[in-house]
This record gives C-alpha cells, sequence and structure tokens, in this order.
C-alpha cells in the first residue's frame, strides 16, 4: 500500500457537484472559525473535484437517509412507501439502517430534526449537523489527503466509523468525514511477540464491527474482549475510551489488550504506535477517547483461547416492591462476592417491579457454578418472599455465551436505539458502605418508580495492581475510577425513543440531565463512560471521563494536533473550541 506524503499529494480533476449552499456568509469577527457552506473561503466546486481524484474517486456527498420523506428542501426526493419503509427500519433496526451509510447521523439529538422520517412531509430535508461530504478511506493516503485538505481549507473533519454516537463526534455541521467503515481487514497472528505479550493477536481494520470481530477470532479457536452490540465498531471510540465487555473481568477492558494502534496523526504522519514506540500516543489512544489524537485505520489486541462459559438469566419479581428494592440492596452489597477473584461477569437491569439478569458469563466453568454464585442471594429473596425464575446453561463458546443474550452475528438484535442514557461507575466503597449502598438503591427505587427508566448495570472487576488475576497490560489511560469499580450502570428510558413527540423527548432529557445524573454522580464519586452519555452533560466532563490523565492527555493533544485539526464534544481540548450561532466550528 502507497503512504503518500502531503508534498506529494496531487489534486486533479473528478466529476463532482456539491448542492448549492443556502447558508449565510461567514461573520468571523475575530474568531478562528472553520468554514461552512455559503462562506466565501469554502472550498471551490474544482477544489472538491480535485479532492475526489485525488482519493480514487471516494469522495461522497452526503444525502440525508429520510430525503424521501419530506417534500421540500435541498435534499427532498418524497416517496411516501419508501418514507414509510424507512420508518419502520429507524424503529426497529435503526443501527443496522444508519451505520452502513456515510454521513448519516445516529443520534437524534445531533439530527435535530432536519431530515427525519417522522417530522412533517412539508418540512424541508437538510444537511444540518450532518458532515457535508466523506472519504471512504481505503488506506493511509485517503486519511493523508482528507487531512491535508481539511487543514488547508479551514474546514472542520471528523472520523466516523459506525456512528454509533450519543455526542455527536463523529459528524459536525460544513465538516468532512474520514469514513473508516469499509476497512474490515482481520488478521490472526499466532505468535505476536513483544514485552508485554508473547502469544496469539488479532489485528483488526478501523470498520471492523463487534459481531465481525467475534466470528474472525471464533474461526481461529479465539475469544475477544469486544463490544456488546454486534454493531459496533471495535477498534474506533469504543476501545479508545475503554471498552466495556462481557469479558472484562476475565481480562480486562478493551483498551488493556491493546498491543498496537495503526493511525495517521492530525499533522499526516503514518505510525505505529506500542508501548515501546510512540509510547505517549500509545497510551493516549487507549482510553483518552477517540477522533482526537489522530485517525486510527487498525489496531493489534491480544486473544484468548476459546471455550465453555456457564451461562443463565434470572427475573425475580414481587407483589411487594419493598422487599424487592431490599433484595436489590443485598444483590449490590454481594457483587463484590460474585465478582471477586473470579473472571465472572453479570449483566441485569432494574426497573419499578422487577431485577432481571440479562446473563452471567462465567467463562470455562459449568452450569453448577451459576448455583454455587447463587447460593448467599437465593436465600434472602426466599427471606422476602419474592418469586424467581433461574436458568442455568453451559455453553461450549463464549460466542455461543453471547449469541444466546444478543442475538447472531454479526449484528445482534441487542443494539441501542436511540435511548437517552447516561453511565457511571460504582465504586467498590460504595457498595461495601452500608449507608451508602442504601442511599444508592433508595435512589435507584425513585428513578424508576414511574416506569419511564430503568436502570442497566454490570458486575465487573478492571482492577489492574498486582493481586489482579488478569493480564498484566501496559500503562495505558483509562479512567482509574475503573479500577476501583464494582459495577457500571446506566440510567436509561424503558420506551422506545418517541420520534413523533420532540417535546416530550427534551423533557425527558432535562429530566435525566438536571435531575437524576446529578443525584447519581453525587451517591458514586468516581467516573463515568465517555460513551455512553447524553451530549446535554452538564457536570465536569474532565473529571468524568479522563480524571487525573487530563493534564497528560491534553499536552499530548496538543503535540500531535499542532493546528487544533481535531475536535469532538467532551473530548480532550474541545474547551478550546465553541460553535457559533451558524453552526461553524469556533477557535476560542
Amino acid at each position: 500500500m502507497e503512504i503518500r506524503s502531503f508534498s506529494r499529494i496531487s489534486l486533479t480533476t473528478f466529476i463532482f457537484i456539491l448542492s448549492s449552499a443556502t447558508t449565510a456568509g461567514n461573520s468571523l469577527s475575530h474568531q478562528v472559525c472553520r468554514y461552512i457552506p455559503g462562506d466565501a473561503g469554502w472550498p471551490s466546486q474544482s477544489d472538491l473535484v480535485a479532492l475526489n481524484t485525488t482519493v480514487g474517486g471516494r469522495l461522497i456527498r452526503t444525502t440525508p437517509l429520510a430525503r424521501s420523506c419530506h417534500q421540500t428542501g435541498a435534499f427532498s426526493a418524497y416517496n411516501p412507501a419508501a418514507c414509510e419503509d424507512l420508518r419502520t427500519a429507524f424503529q426497529y433496526a435503526a443501527p443496522a439502517t444508519i451505520c452502513p451509510v456515510a454521513g448519516e447521523i445516529f443520534n437524534p439529538y445531533w439530527q435535530n430534526e432536519t431530515c427525519s422520517p417522522f417530522s412533517a412531509t412539508e418540512t424541508p430535508c437538510e444537511l444540518g449537523n450532518r458532515a457535508v461530504f466523506s472519504i471512504n478511506a481505503t488506506g493511509p493516503a485517503d486519511i493523508q489527503a482528507g487531512l491535508e485538505f481539511a487543514t488547508r481549507r479551514n474546514i472542520r473533519v471528523v472520523v466516523k466509523n459506525t456512528g454509533i454516537d450519543y455526542l455527536g463526534q463523529s459528524t459536525g455541521q460544513g465538516a468532512l468525514a474520514i469514513w473508516t467503515y469499509n476497512l474490515k481487514s482481520t488478521e490472526v497472528i499466532a505468535d505476536y511477540k513483544s514485552f508485554y505479550h508473547s502469544g496469539p493477536a488479532i489485528k483488526l481494520g478501523a470498520g471492523v464491527i463487534a459481531g465481525e470481530a467475534y466470528e474472525a477470532a471464533k474461526r481461529s479457536g479465539y475469544r475477544i474482549v469486544a463490544p456488546e452490540c454486534g454493531l459496533t465498531g471495535v477498534v474506533g471510540g469504543y476501545v479508545q475510551a475503554g471498552g466495556q465487555s462481557q469479558l472484562v473481568t476475565a481480562y480486562g477492558l478493551a483498551a488493556d489488550q491493546v498491543l498496537e494502534w495503526e493511525l495517521v496523526t492530525p499533522s499526516g504522519e503514518y505510525l505505529v504506535a506500542t508501548p515501546e514506540k510512540n509510547i505517549d500516543l500509545y497510551w493516549a489512544l487507549a482510553g483518552g477517547g477517540g477522533g482526537t489524537y489522530g485517525v486510527v485505520l487498525s489496531a493489534t489486541f491480544r486473544v484468548y483461547p476459546e471455550g465453555p462459559v456457564a451461562g443463565g438469566e434470572m427475573v425475580v419479581k414481587g407483589k411487594n416492591i419493598t422487599s424487592l428494592f431490599e433484595a436489590i440492596e443485598i444483590w449490590f452489597k454481594m457483587a463484590p462476592s460474585f465478582i471477586d477473584g473470579s473472571r465472572n461477569n453479570i449483566q441485569f437491569f432494574v426497573t419499578n417491579d422487577t431485577l432481571t439478569i440479562l446473563n452471567f458469563v462465567l467463562p470455562d466453568q459449568n452450569a453448577s457454578s451459576i448455583h454455587s454464585l447463587l447460593a448467599p442471594f437465593l436465600p434472602e429473596l426466599d427471606r422476602l418472599g419474592l418469586d424467581y425464575n433461574l436458568t442455568a446453561t453451559e455453553y461450549p463458546t463464549y460466542l455461543d455465551s453471547y449469541i444466546a443474550s444478543y442475538g447472531p452475528v454479526p449484528y445482534g438484535n441487542l443494539c441501542p436505539s436511540f435511548p437517552l442514557i447516561a453511565s457511571r461507575l460504582i465504586p467498590r466503597k460504595t457498595v461495601q458502605d452500608p449507608i451508602a449502598n442504601q442511599q444508592l438503591i433508595a435512589l435507584y427505587r425513585n428513578i424508576t418508580n414511574e416506569g419511564t427508566w430503568w436502570i442497566g448495570c454490570s458486575f465487573l472487576n478492571v482492577d489492574d495492581s498486582v493481586r489482579s488475576i488478569r493480564p498484566r497490560h501496559p500503562p495505558n489511560s483509562v479512567h482509574p475510577a475503573w479500577r476501583d469499580a464494582i459495577a457500571y450502570c446506566n440510567p436509561q428510558t424503558h420506551q422506545p425513543y418517541d420520534w413523533t413527540n420532540p417535546a416530550a423527548v427534551s423533557a425527558l432529557r432535562k429530566t435525566l440531565v438536571d435531575d437524576i445524573f446529578p443525584k447519581i454522580e453525587a451517591a458514586t464519586p468516581g467516573g463515568a463512560n465517555l460513551n455512553e452519555l447524553d451530549p446535554t452533560y452538564k457536570g465536569d466532563w474532565k473529571a468524568a471521563f479522563f480524571g487525573s490523565n487530563y493534564d497528560r492527555l491534553l499536552r499530548i493533544k496538543h503535540a500531535y494536533d499542532p493546528h487544533r485539526l481535531m475536535y469532538g464534544r467532551f473530548a480532550v481540548g474541545s474547551d478550546e473550541f465553541m460553535i457559533d450561532g451558524s453552526g461553524r466550528l469556533c477557535e476560542v
């Protein structure tokens, strides 16, 4: 594969027509702002023709998916039958519908009704916050060309893989998107050798989704730490913000598994970062957030021998809600005994009338281990007069266990469809303190009381101290709060997103951000997951997502992005920017 430096990139011509811009001219005043369509400095058609030639004809103009649902606007292409099909797809297969489309937005907040399948047909179909065009990247040279073009033409650049992105970091008004979704290479390395790991590994292209990674690993007899949603990209924002999985107690977070990163820096340099080479970049990429330090083309991960998994599920319910939440309090109190010194992971959710264990994941154990694990807990349910239904199962492989819970790969059937969501790590000391634990569960009862919200959690342990049973990993920038956590929990809406009532959704979002989440933060001092948070979050994002690592991450960001090319909401260095009233990204 040829890797071209900026000095060698020649810009020639191609046939590419950008639709007429309707944005008003750029009044930059004294700010340094990125150009958007309609500004005098916006790239000309000939500039875009030349860029398209440089990237081999892979420059794609964004055309919103929902154009068939609109009769007016620059992109409208009204077709009632196609619109109805799209509405069904959005409601029942949203990620699978949106992810493979260049420039499209997953989160309705960022769509902002600019071209929605559910808004009135007479409303204009416009780009809104969508990137204007995307480069379908096939290798380093395409990425270098895109970054050079964005720098020279003073336009915003974003990195998009699947676009499953609550914070909208992969999109932006007037942006050029580096689209990595089609970097689908997988390579199993039977005998990878480095200071930190000698053994099997797998190299994944940036576009490989979780379901594809699981299949590739299993074909060679391995399992991999990867997302629970089969449609989530493994190499992008998921692992670069830490990477939760059903296998984290067994092996550590996904970021702990990375052996090397292949990337292009914002200044156009093609690099491989490992714990021994380009160490600062390696450290920052493994936990410091995606789309910040460069565009990652691939990552190489440790993999582990595939084998049996004990699994199962359980539902606890009863007419006495006070008794139910007493049981939930006991459940959290017992969490360390379920997890410590083991490879166990337990995923569950709390509603106003049930405790539902979605899955037990006990790697390399048999079904009897489930019963042993719950031996102290089940008598408490009997004492409280609560009914429960427990199923324990043995699976021949982890992938079989995964499919039983999340559906067939590669896509699965339990990927999120536009929930309002937040995330919080639950410190071990919270559940070990009777008063703090009681207060936390009382808060969960209050949040779920009316049935609008539920709390989804995983019991886990990713402690990496010398006493840890998990493999040793290189130093990385994972938030220290992960190492002290016993659970990871998400308050989220219980019902599907209400596309037909934006005002109701806005009210729910206000409740989450202004009421629910501040109370959860107060009850659980520590941190959160950058990947799963509402974009209107108002708390201390530097402490919540990066903790004590922030200052070092910022220094690395400045070193590798001297022209401040890369920006994402709540990303490292994002407070050095603002969005002006017309949607331009401006330096402050």
